[in-house]
């Protein structure tokens, strides 16, 4: 029985030096289904190197720092005292306010840049007398017959993953006998001092 030598093929080896080569096999096989596998394989890796980085914000860390935010802003209030203030026709006023109902709501976006937005809903009855001169102020005892109005103030913030920032709010008054206003309410607003201002519900 007689053997044939069958020739071996030559099966070009890709080199530095024959670049057209490399670049001519590598198409055939990311055609094949395991070139195909292997590609796949490949871009979840490097989406998941991409992702590795980021940390998802959580509701517990969302929720725990505008609790802490709603608490400072409650305190805030709870300490605010009545004040005197000269008016333009030579009297004094007196202003004060009753104990603030303070209302929180936090919610899930789908926004991947403010997953969270919160609302802080503040209703109060604002009393004011006036007197001729400011020791006469000073004595007056505000109660719910000097009423001037009820207030609601509305702040919206929204949380980025990290931190709570402030975005915008409103003031409703209702003054009997009139006609209910808002107005829009700014950060500068807001985060002013003195008995106008709601500095302890600005996130800091």
């Amino acid at each position: 029985m007689s053997r044939h030598n069958h020739p071996v093929p030559h099966i070009p080896r890709p080199s530095s030096s024959s670049p057209s080569t490399a670049l001519h096999h590598w198409p055939q096989f990311a055609k094949g289904p395991v070139g195909l596998s292997v590609l796949v394989l490949t871009a979840l890796v490097l989406s998941g190197c991409d992702r590795a980085g980021e940390i998802p914000a959580t509701s517990s860390t969302a929720e725990a720092d505008f609790g802490t935010l709603v608490a400072a802003c409650t305190q805030f209030l709870a300490a605010r005292e009545p004040h005197v203030r000269p008016g333009g026709s030579g009297e004094w006023t007196k202003t004060g306010h009753s104990p603030a109902l303070v209302q929180r709501e936090i919610n899930r976006t789908e926004s991947p840049v403010t997953p969270y937005v919160g609302k802080i809903v503040i209703k109060d009855n604002e009393a004011q007398a006036t007197a001729t001169t400011e020791a006469a102020a000073q004595a007056i005892t505000l109660t719910p017959a000097h009423l001037l109005s009820n207030r609601t103030h509305t702040f919206i913030y929204s949380f980025d993953g990290k931190l709570w920032r402030w975005q915008n709010g409103q003031r409703l008054t209702k003054i009997p006998g009139q006609n209910d206003s808002t107005v829009a309410l700014t950060l500068a607003d807001v985060d002013a001092a003195g008995p106008k201002g709601f500095a302890g519900c600005v996130p800091r």
